[in-house]
């Protein structure tokens, strides 16, 4: 018991772990509901989206960590008045992030529903839209609120600076 309380410790305080946490849950919301949408509450459906979920939260978390980020981050090195001016980098980074990765996953998800959209440009951008205006306001809404809060409710109970061997 004692070695998992450590190891849950150290995951809490791991700056990994708040990438990981938005990424899963981020990737569990918007694969239900882009399957939702398409085909109802359908159990076949929703039993495949959580057979290939953890396959999905690895690939976005590699896409954001080694492609997407840095690309959002180049792009503020570029153009920083641009957008620093107008825009905090706590919004204008994530909203790059999300927009990249709903543009990578819509190409997947489009191809992979072929059978719902004959022509796949028009069905790439109906979908793109569609989980894009679902995205961002169930990020900055719901989920980054909602988890800091929660991550630093749980960082306050348990502080780094506790013994890990009691």
């Amino acid at each position: 018991m004692k070695q998992v309380k450590n190891i849950l410790h150290r995951a809490l305080h791991n700056p990994n772990t708040m990438p990981w946490v938005f990424i899963s849950t981020m990737v569990a919301i918007m694969a239900t509901y882009n399957t939702v949408i398409r085909y109802g509450f359908s159990e076949k459906m929703l039993l495949r989206v959580w057979m290939i979920y953890p396959f999905i939260v690895v690939f976005i978390y590699c896409l954001r960590t080694y492609v997407t980020l840095p690309i959002a981050l180049k792009l503020h090195q570029y153009f920083p008045s641009l957008v620093s001016r107008k825009v905090p980098k706590t919004i204008s980074i994530p909203l790059l992030v999300i927009t990249f990765n709903v543009s990578v996953m819509m190409v997947w998800f489009t191809e992979m529903h072929r059978q719902l959209y004959p022509h796949f440009i028009y069905g790439y951008f109906g979908n793109w839209v569609k989980t894009f205006f679902v995205a961002v306001p169930v990020f900055f809404f719901i989920v980054r609120p909602s988890l800091i809060a929660i991550i630093n409710k749980l960082k306050q109970a348990h502080p780094l600076s506790h013994n890990l061997e009691r």
